[in-house]
């Protein structure tokens, strides 16, 4: 079974009187332990196809199922526990909460899960998990402390502290350099082959693309390409400042 299922997914939003419709019959499927680029144009549908895989949003038409549970089937309550409990979020605005320091941040997501039953990883794992995506030492920092990278590097660790079932992450480098894009594409795909972490990007950028091992590509609101490959020759890793 596919971790994630889409059959003839169509979502159309309203504007006043006008319907302008964001995915078309969208057919697809991810496994687990796939690391996986959603591209296209803007207006492709591509933040949309991410927000009804992250239950954000619901379909107009069609059937979306994440590890076998449809989600048209519940109701808000139940749709933000899969949220909380099973899918990792990863923002180009890095969305940290800046009165926390960085282990407070990660914490954070933790709290949301025990208050709803479940989550049992300590403070001690949470720093383990801070030193593995390369900030120790580094704990006690306010996102406003921290560069661009490294604030990326906490939203990862917040995104994977709960053993998310899928992280989604919306374009991803859109605001870090090149150099720090590139050590946290490193990162995320060290996560994906160690952990078999499933990572879903919505991307323009082309760097992005030479890291994913399938890309899907929108057009219009529909797939018009789905490629899987091996990614080309990983370049040296960079340092993320």
């Amino acid at each position: 079974m596919a971790l994630v299922e889409l059959e003839g997914v169509s979502k159309t939003y309203r504007q006043g009187k006008l319907e302008v419709p964001a995915l078309r019959g969208v057919d697809l499927e991810i496994e687990a332990g796939e690391f996986t680029a959603i591209v296209g144009p803007s207006g492709s549908g591509k933040t949309t196809l991410l927000n009804l895989i992250g239950c954000l949003d619901v379909p107009t038409a069609g059937i979306v199922r994440l590890a076998g549970r449809e989600l048209s089937r519940l109701d808000r309550n139940a749709l933000a526990d899969i949220r909380r409990e099973k899918i990792g979020f990863i923002f180009q605005s890095f969305n940290l909460i800046p009165v926390l320091t960085a282990k407070e941040n990660v914490e954070f997501a933790l709290a949301l899960l025990r208050r709803n039953g479940a989550g049992q990883v300590h403070g001690e794992q949470v720093t383990e998990l801070l030193a593995e995506v390369g900030l120790a030492g580094l704990e006690n920092r306010r996102p406003g402390e921290l560069s661009g990278g490294q604030q990326q590097r906490v939203a990862i660790a917040r995104a994977l502290v709960k053993a998310p079932a899928i992280v989604l992450a919306d374009e991803p480098t859109a605001n870090l350099d090149s150099e720090n894009g590139r050590a946290i594409l490193e990162l995320m795909r060290a996560m994906n082959e160690r952990r078999g972490t499933t990572f879903v990007f919505s991307t323009h950028d082309p760097m992005v693309m030479e890291y994913s091992r399938r890309i899907v590509t929108l057009q219009d609101g529909r797939v018009v390409a789905d490629e899987r490959r091996e990614p080309d020759a990983a370049p040296h890793p960079a340092r993320c400042s």
